[in-house]
């Protein structure tokens, strides 16, 4: 297949229409630009008036000279992306007594019309159609796996399908002519553009069209229904009443305006403005400036750019149409108005994500709102914080949101906000051990031990007795960090007296018994302190695995802190119990 390029004319919901030379002019329909489903109203803002399409694909070129490309790199239509109720088109390619076979257009997908469904009345058989005939319009009426059942009996359409099928070629080809009629007004007045512009003194370096001049008619009376129709069909350009030319690129033509009316107003401004003219070499500097930026914008946009690094809103638009389910993209979105200081667009953008993300994947959804929630409680005030925490909660898991909150508020530096919230998620979840234990670690981590020492029993009293070595023994370790180490120990002590078999909890008091009490929290380490508690384990009747537990973890002790005789130490009171378990 040939690959072509070409500069973009117009866009619009009937496709794009691309500019192949001076003289033709191809056209890209709406299926044909991406392997994903593109709204209509998006076609304009991916593809504007100007822009630079490579790597287009020429599917066919028909007798009249129009031309089709494609910008997919697929093989055309599959039968994963129909479904029933679609309206598709094709060639007969088979025919047999029971029915139909139809190769569909731009794809190497095969259908099946059966006799019963080609028409409401006998006089239309599969005796009527011949290999190659046209089916302009087949409605998708079953899929079953790759098996693509069509039919084409008129009642089977309703009155919006047979209009939109009918309407479409009018539309097209009254585009077609209107993109051709404006590759043709560029060329004749090329010449005059150049002249023009070495003669006239401008403010900007702006290179004008040619006047588009409007058609007379003959029953002006109808400009109101004129107006309306303009509106149904937004590619036909304006002809009645309207100083709107055409867009290309950043450049504004005004159809309505002279060339001699623009020039007055040229001299009126350079009038009003004398003091900032530029010279002929400052504005040819200022054109190649914007050329250049052109040039690499273009640059950009072909070698894809944008997708790994969105610099824009177009770009940010253009990778939503292809990612919108993925947060990471909705998050960066906002990311970028807020460093625009822009709020506001900030703020829209987070409603739409939280809209568009669908419920097939809770962890996008979740972290979607997530960053709402961050965004008003950050920027927004406590009003419009509060409403979109009890849509969160709403639409997400209510004990994942809460927690959230209070985060979001210790990560912002509001103390009593976080403990609000905290407090608030301990009353909805009582049972929950994981919401303890945040909230006991946020008190301890803000040197709240007085506060979290009063916790700790509402915990215990609301919590499963099946939880309370977990919270206990994480509320001991907070204690060897941010509080009293001789109270830590105290709370370990007191749940092993109840759990002495628990040799996971042994192990956590020993982790956090030894770094309390060695460097870097102490200069050397105490032995004091610590031998005592691993001879009182090895002193325990115990079996044989669970002693060699403590007697293991006492060696490692010894060999990093300790001597060759507290080693030795060790090991005899492992021979001892041995020699006592034989």
């Amino acid at each position: 297949k040939q690959k072509i390029s070409g500069y973009v004319v117009t866009a619009g919901p009937q496709g794009v229409f691309v500019a192949l030379s001076r003289s033709l002019t191809g056209r890209i329909k709406l299926k044909a630009l991406s392997e994903t489903h593109i709204l209509p109203e998006a076609v304009p803002k991916i593809h504007p008036p100007g822009s630079l399409i490579t790597d287009m694909t020429v599917i066919y070129i028909s007798e009249t000279g129009k031309v089709e490309l494609s910008l997919r790199t697929d093989d055309g239509l599959t039968a994963e992306q129909l479904s029933v109720g679609d309206i598709v088109s094709g060639r007969v390619k088979k025919v047999e007594p029971y029915g139909l076979f139809v190769r569909l257009d731009n794809s190497r997908t095969d259908a099946f019309i059966h006799r019963s469904e080609i028409s409401d009345s006998a006089s239309t058989t599969v005796d009527s159609y011949k290999v190659g005939t046209k089916i302009a319009q087949a409605k998708v009426l079953k899929i079953e796996g790759q098996k693509i059942g069509l039919t084409i009996k008129p009642s089977n359409f309703s009155a919006e399908d047979v209009e939109e099928d009918g309407s479409d070629s009018d539309d097209v080809q009254e585009l077609l002519a209107a993109a051709r009629e404006k590759m043709k007004g560029k060329k004749r007045k090329k010449g005059k553009t150049d002249e023009t512009l070495e003669d006239e003194e401008v403010e900007t370096p702006v290179t004008k069209a040619p006047k588009v001049k409007a058609k007379k008619r003959k029953q002006p009376e109808k400009v109101e229904e004129n107006a309306d129709e303009s509106e149904e069909e937004p590619w036909q350009p304006l002809q009645t009443g309207s100083t709107a030319g055409f867009e290309f690129a950043d450049f504004k033509v005004d159809s309505a305006t002279s060339s001699d009316a623009g020039a007055e107003n040229e001299e009126d401004e350079d009038e009003e403005d004398g003091k900032k003219k530029l010279s002929k070499r400052q504005k040819k500097a200022i054109r190649k400036e914007e050329e250049k930026e052109l040039r690499k914008r273009e640059e950009e946009n072909a070698d894809g750019q944008w997708a790994d690094n969105p610099r824009s809103v177009e770009d940010f638009e253009r990778l939503l149409l292809t990612q919108g389910d993925t947060s990471i993209v909705w998050i960066r979105y906002m990311a970028f108005h807020l460093k625009m200081s822009d709020l506001e667009r900030a703020q829209q953008v987070a409603e739409r994500a939280v809209k568009h993300v669908g419920f097939s994947d809770s962890k996008e959804r979740f972290n979607v709102w997530v960053a709402y929630m961050n965004l008003e409680c950050t920027f927004g005030t406590e009003k419009t914080a509060d409403a979109v925490f009890s849509r969160a909660s709403s639409h997400n898991d209510a004990k994942q949101v809460h927690m959230q909150l209070a985060r979001i508020h210790e990560r912002n530096k509001k103390t009593p906000l976080a403990v609000k919230a905290y407090e608030a998620c301990a009353r909805k979840f009582p049972e929950s051990k994981k919401v303890w234990i945040a909230f006991l670690s946020f008190l301890y981590q803000n040197a709240d031990a007085e506060g979290a020492r009063k916790v700790l029993p509402k915990s215990l009293a609301a919590l499963p007795r099946r939880k309370h070595p977990v919270v206990v023994s994480k509320a001991a370790i907070l204690e060897y960090q941010n509080g009293s180490p001789d109270r830590g120990r105290s709370i370990f002590e007191g749940l092993l007296d109840s759990y002495p078999k628990r040799t996971d909890l042994w192990a956590v008091y020993f982790d956090a018994h030894v770094k309390a009490f060695t460097p870097p929290r102490v200069a050397e380490p105490d032995f004091n302190e610590i031998r005592p508690l691993f001879r009182r384990c090895g002193a325990m009747s115990l079996k044989a695995t669970k002693m060699r537990f403590f007697f293991k973890r006492w060696l490692d002790f010894e060999t990093k802190w300790g001597d060759e005789q507290s080693q030795e130490e060790v090991r005899s009171k492992a021979r001892e119990f041995v020699e006592s378990q034989g």
